[in-house]
C-alpha cells in the first residue's frame, strides 16, 4: 500500500474520531477568520463560486455554505465524505483527490485547508495549473498547510493510524504556481508543536 492510500485508509476508518478532532481545531473551531479573509481577498458580491479542496467532514464546509451562493467540496476518503453529507445535506460533495476532481470553471475561490499537506511536491506540482485554470481573472486560491524552512516528508502515527505529511513553505508554493499568480496575502501560526501557514495567490 503506497503512502496515499495508506492516508486515505486511515481516514476512513477512523472518520468518526476526525470528526470530533477536526471540529475543535485545536480549541479554534472551523476556520470562519479564513473564510471571511478568502471572501474578502475575491473583492466581490454575491453571487460566489467556491471548491473546497479535501473538505474532510465538512466543518468548514457547514461554514462556507452560509457565505456563498454555490459550493462544492471534494476528498478522497468515503469515510470522511459520509459524515460531510450528514453535516451538511444541502451541500455538492464529491469522492476524488487533487488530480482526478473536474474542475468547475469560473471559480472564485478555491479553499484548500490542511489537504494539500498529503500530497508530495511531484503530484503538487500538477495541481496548480488545473486548480488555477478553473479560477476566473482575480480568482483567489487559499492554502494552508504544515511548514519547513525545506521540503520534507514525514510519515505520522497517532491514535488514528498513519498519515503521510509533506511539508512546504510560502516560496516553494509561490514558485510552484508560476506566473499565473501573484502572492497577495501569508500569515504564519504556531499551533501546537507545528508551523502553520496560509497563503492566497490571486489568479492574474
Amino acid at each position: 500500500m503506497n503512502h496515499s492510500d495508506l492516508t486515505i485508509k486511515t481516514y476512513d476508518d477512523s472518520a468518526d474520531q476526525f470528526d470530533l478532532h477536526f471540529s475543535d481545531y485545536f480549541g479554534q473551531g472551523p476556520r470562519i477568520s479564513d473564510i471571511k479573509k478568502g471572501l474578502e481577498l475575491v473583492g466581490k458580491n454575491q453571487p460566489v463560486r467556491v471548491v473546497e479542496i479535501g473538505c474532510g467532514t465538512g466543518r468548514d464546509a457547514k461554514e462556507i455554505v452560509k457565505l456563498v451562493d454555490w459550493y462544492e467540496g471534494f476528498d478522497p476518503s468515503k469515510g470522511l465524505l459520509e459524515v460531510a453529507k450528514n453535516k451538511v445535506p444541502g451541500a455538492s460533495f464529491v469522492l476524488a483527490d487533487a488530480l482526478s476532481y473536474i474542475y468547475p470553471k469560473d471559480l472564485d475561490i478555491i479553499f484548500a485547508f490542511a489537504s494539500l499537506l498529503h500530497i508530495d511536491r511531484e503530484n503538487l506540482e500538477k495541481v496548480f495549473p488545473k486548480a488555477l485554470e478553473s479560477l476566473r481573472s482575480g480568482g483567489i486560491f487559499y492554502i494552508s498547510l504544515k511548514e519547513a524552512d525545506e521540503y520534507k516528508e514525514a510519515l505520522k502515527t497517532d491514535r488514528f493510524g498513519d498519515r503521510m505529511f509533506y511539508y512546504y513553505n510560502p516560496k516553494i508554493i509561490v514558485d510552484m504556481a508560476g506566473d499565473d499568480s501573484e502572492l497577495i496575502y501569508e500569515d504564519h501560526q504556531q499551533i501546537g508543536t507545528a508551523k502553520w501557514f496560509n497563503i492566497a495567490l490571486k489568479k492574474i
